[in-house]
């Protein structure tokens, strides 16, 4: 069950998330990149979406005397902003607010007529690149600590040690206070966050190439993780915040022992003497929340100039065992998911539990649920646990009849926010003098989490369910995934360079589902820059089976979500987006492009050998990273000269064999088979000219 198993080593600490922010298209119906197609869109475009529109006709527009209207491949109409249409121009508009450039005067009375899809505000003001458009999607730890470990305790559920302890095991004082990082052996961070759908962040993933705890000069610990996956993202997590700063999300990963470098054998002994199970280990299991988030949206780059302008955020997470059948991306068992909101509209966010009849406790894993508040703005933000009060978990019989289980308290008081950090937000209950919850009860019951409710901070409250298990959990450790256009094979790119296919797993009361079941599947699909996200069922079946493999459609080029609905579903939402923060059932996948090369590339072409001269290799890849990741220009100048002296260099860095790792270029991981391929031939074609 990774996080729910012993020894538990908890850290703590700051996180930095360097986001190259142009590709989120945040102005939309101002679009400044193509997701689909991966490219950047020169000269921009405003489409005209009548409910963005202050007024309702294009020839109402008062500047514009006779616009040229175009319609995308979706035959959706869209304006030009025409005279931003060169390398030079996009670099200078992007990063200056909309109404105050030279460049496009034109279309400024044009801004105050258009409102943003996700602000609901006129486009004046707003910066085309948004707050860090030097973003080099970095990701790293700071300042981060093993704060404590846990231990079983018979009567508590759990025991933690810290450094003030002076009972404290020899081999476990050695672990506290050691740090974490993800520094390679230059003392430089080793790790990027990428989205897999860049304008809507619903999956995203960690490539890491070193995390390494150390203590007094000592490396303890050094491997290179598996792909990290986001779950669980909570709207909710500040009560009194909004958006992104008021959100958090968790992340998991793995390290298999063969990608350990050093303390193989130290952590392998650590965790079978402090360990309950017997299973064999195969490595080691992260667990991190990101809260609390900070960052400046209110750049200004004539100030700033070209440098990143990162965000960051608190972190608290655990290390534990991985042992063998258990995921890679994810920790199966019984899953809570929000019924009533406990402030207003506000509710919990999904969490996952395990319940252990032979310890007789159930351990709650709310390290991304319990919510906070800011209770300081200035000189620098302070937070605190939101007062929620006591919480009751019960076990709904097969009767229908409540048997309660344990309670808990959550405020500043019984579980401060120091509290929080010290356990990494894991609560254990235990029910030792419950002889009512036996075993069949417990495996075939129901659990449900009640607490208190009130509409504002000044009304009375009044106990009301608000989480309740829902009968099923799914997830799959191929939750985001790459695929190209047209592709013949039903494997997809997730971890590395191997393709692997997707398998879904069903669990039900915490262990795999042997029997069939039903199961819907809803497809959120986009596949125009300007176009809405289509809703479908993509499969409605009463014969499903865990571990079963599943293909899903890459004959075009877009961004797709596939919910799932596992049976006993009462509705079939259509609000995907809505459902994937309630449930977390869901997968990402991106079909990248495919384009037309074969002059380039297919012997059979009448126009082949068509040489790939560098310019067709910057109109065609390069660009793009250039005007929507410039950070990457600045640090490989996309000249010929540059590329021809280090071509060896960036070949390696750009080769489907490096994906996994931090270093891949493009670091977003949206460069097909087919740009891979003309690039290779450029290298070809350069090597023939030389000769």
């Amino acid at each position: 069950m990774s996080q729910f198993d012993f020894p538990r080593i908890n850290f703590g600490g700051q996180a930095f998330i360097n986001p190259g922010t142009a590709n989120n298209n945040l102005l939309l119906p101002l679009v400044t990149y193509d997701p689909i197609q991966a490219s950047v869109v020169l000269p921009p475009r405003i489409y005209l979406s009548p409910d963005l529109l202050l007024l309702h006709k294009l020839e109402g527009f008062p500047v514009l005397t006779n616009p040229v209207v175009h319609y995308d491949e979706t035959k959706l109409p869209y304006i030009e902003i025409e005279s931003i249409n060169t390398r030079e121009r996009y670099l200078d508009w992007a990063k200056t607010p909309l109404g105050k450039s030279e460049l496009d005067k034109a279309y400024h009375e044009i801004y105050q007529l258009v409102t943003s899809k996700r602000t609901k505000k006129a486009l004046t003001g707003s910066v085309p690149a948004s707050w860090n458009y030097y973003g080099g999607m970095e990701f790293g730890f700071e300042g981060v600590k093993v704060v404590s470990v846990a231990l079983p305790d018979d009567q508590t559920g759990q025991r933690l040690l810290t450094l003030h302890d002076a009972d404290c095991p020899s081999d476990i004082a050695a672990i506290l206070g050691a740090t974490i990082d993800m520094e390679n052996e230059r003392c430089k961070n080793s790790a990027v966050m990428i989205d897999v759908l860049p304008s809507l962040a619903l999956f995203s993933q960690v490539f890491c190439d070193s995390f390494q705890l150390r203590k007094e000069g000592k490396r303890l610990l050094k491997g290179k993780p598996l792909k990290g996956s986001l779950r669980f993202l909570n709207q909710a997590r500040i009560v009194n915040q909004d958006g992104v700063l008021g959100s958090s999300g968790t992340f998991f990963s793995v390290i298999p022992m063969d990608n350990l470098e050093d303390g193989q054998e130290m952590f392998l002994s650590f965790f079978q003497k402090h360990g309950l199970r017997k299973s064999p280990i195969q490595g080691i299991f992260i667990r991190y929340n990101l809260f609390e988030v900070r960052e400046n949206q209110e750049v200004d780059y004539q100030v700033l100039g070209e440098k990143a302008n990162p965000a960051f955020a608190t972190l608290a997470g655990s290390i534990t065992p991985w042992y063998e059948n258990d995921m890679r991306s994810i920790a199966m068992g019984r899953q809570l998911l929000p019924e009533l909101p406990f402030l207003n509209e506000k509710k919990l966010a999904s969490f996952v539990c395990q319940v252990n009849t032979h310890r007789k406790t159930v351990s709650l894993d709310m390290s991304g649920s319990i919510p906070e508040e800011l209770v300081q703005h200035t000189p620098s933000p302070v937070y605190e646990t939101y007062p929620l009060g006591t919480l009751r978990l019960k076990l709904l019989d097969s009767e229908n009849q409540e048997i309660e289980i344990g309670t808990f308290q959550v405020s500043p008081h019984h579980f401060s926010r120091a509290q929080f950090l010290l356990t990494g937000g894991l609560i254990e209950l235990p029910y030792k003098n419950n002889e009512s919850l036996t075993e069949e009860k417990l495996e075939n019951g129901v659990l449900a989490l009640y607490g208190m409710s009130k509409r504002s901070r000044d009304e009375s409250t009044k106990e009301v369910l608000l989480m309740k298990e829902s009968p099923f959990m799914v997830a799959s450790d191929q939750a985001g995934m790459y695929a190209d256009e047209g592709q013949s094979d039903d494997k997809y790119l997730c971890y590395g360079p191997q393709k692997e296919p997707f398998q879904l797993r069903v669990y039900r009361q915490g262990k795999p589902f042997k029997e069939a079941l039903s199961l819907t599947i809803m497809e959120l699909k986009i596949a125009g820059v300007g176009a809405s996200a289509s809703v479908k069922p993509f499969l409605v079946t009463s014969h499903f089976f865990d571990n079963q493999q599943i293909t899903f459609p890459t004959d075009q080029a877009c961004n797709a979500m596939y919910v799932f609905y596992p049976e006993s579903s009462s509705v079939i939402s259509k609000d995907l987006i809505s459902e994937i923060h309630r449930t977390g059932f869901f997968i990402n996948l991106r079909v990248l492009p495919k384009k037309d090369y074969g002059k380039y590339l297919d012997p059979t072409h009448a126009e082949y050998p068509t040489p790939v001269t560098f310019e067709v290799l910057y109109k065609e890849l390069l660009q793009t990273s250039e005007l929507v990741f410039p950070m990457s220009s600045l640090i490989t100048p996309f000249t010929e000269t540059y590329f021809k002296k280090g071509k060896e260099f960036i070949k390696q860095r750009m080769s489907p064999d490096n994906w996994a790792n931090a270093t891949y270029m493009p670091s977003s991981r949206d460069m097909s088979s087919d740009l891979w391929a003309l690039f290779c031939k450029w290298l070809e074609y350069d090597a023939q000219a030389k000769s």
